[in-house]
């Protein structure tokens, strides 16, 4: 049976995955156990957690009013299908309450997750968001298929795709903070790559929090930092192109493992568009009041 293109990039992403940290950015060559220590300032935003890509804590950010993202309660990723018992001893460190799987149903059954001990595996909510029934999807997955696209449609693909999420999902991201509401530990947020549906969940999170629009962006773009996507890019290329039959332009496919600040704007701009602004897309769209979003803080945030 013919792979998807998400279950494609998925391996690939792992393949050419880096550890990144405050003062180094290396590609990792072995496995290890994330670099994590709690109350050191030189936190590692990107996890070394051997097989999971893009694998983040979105902890340590400022908020408008002085407060700080608690470290260790709020994680991002791209999808578990390869946890080892060395991944098992990494993410096992991170005492993990919940998992949110933002995958489609066709993208579990292709790639399930997997968690080699089930007396320490957390809670597991899917909230699916895109498949078969998202226009934007099916016609990703049409001209990935075909190989009959130019960069620009590429773009303009996935320009429409964060246009239509916020709008499309509100019921799947409101059930993602009841969640963080309910279990107030832990909790990893995740779909195929860990940046575009994970992406705009983690947006909304950091901005319920009051974390600054340019430092929303900076946590968006470390995906670019997280995959090589020099080594990544060709590969894709070659394996859609003995697929279609035609010659596809790695730099046609970027947007299939990077991220671009029009990705998330457009998600923001819609969001204005249709709410007027974040506050009350926050409150209206995902049912996040007041009350809500005081507690969210309060177990969110620190000093």
């Amino acid at each position: 049976m013919r792979k998807t293109c998400c279950s494609i990039i998925a391996t690939l992403l792992l393949a050419c995955s880096v550890t990144f940290t405050s003062d180094s950015f290396a590609f990792s060559t072995q496995q290890s156990t994330p670099v994590y220590e709690v109350g050191n300032e030189e936190q590692a935003r990107i996890l070394d957690v051997p097989g999971i890509s893009n694998f983040r804590d979105i902890g340590g950010y400022q908020t408008t009013d002085g407060q700080t993202v608690k470290w260790g309660h709020v994680y991002r990723s791209g999808e578990l299908s390869r946890v080892s018992n060395v991944t098992q001893a990494a993410l096992n460190t991170l005492y993990l309450d919940t998992i949110i799987d933002f995958r489609s149903d066709e993208e579990r059954d292709r790639s399930p997750s997997r968690w080699v001990d089930d007396a320490t595996k957390p809670e597991t909510l899917l909230l699916t968001i895109g498949g078969n029934a998202a226009d934007w999807s099916s016609k990703l997955s049409r001209q990935i298929q075909s190989g009959a696209f130019t960069a620009q449609e590429i773009h303009q693909t996935f320009i429409e795709t964060y246009r239509a999420i916020p709008q499309e999902n509100t019921d799947e991201y409101a059930a993602m903070f009841d969640e963080i509401l309910e279990n107030d530990g832990p909790v990893l947020i995740h779909c195929t790559a860990g940046k575009d549906r994970t992406g705009i969940g983690a947006a909304l999170i950091l901005s319920a929090l009051d974390v600054p629009r340019d430092t929303i962006m900076q946590d968006f773009m470390l995906t670019n930092d997280a995959v090589d996507l020099e080594r990544m890019l060709p590969l894709l290329a070659k394996i859609f192109g003995r697929q279609s039959g035609k010659d596809i332009n790695p730099e046609a496919i970027r947007p299939l493992a990077a991220v671009d600040a029009v990705f998330l704007e457009t998600t923001f701009q819609a969001i204005e568009d249709s709410h007027g602004d974040i506050d009350t897309y926050l409150n209206e769209a995902l049912g996040l009041n007041d009350a809500k979003r005081k507690r969210l803080k309060e177990i969110l945030l620190t000093d």
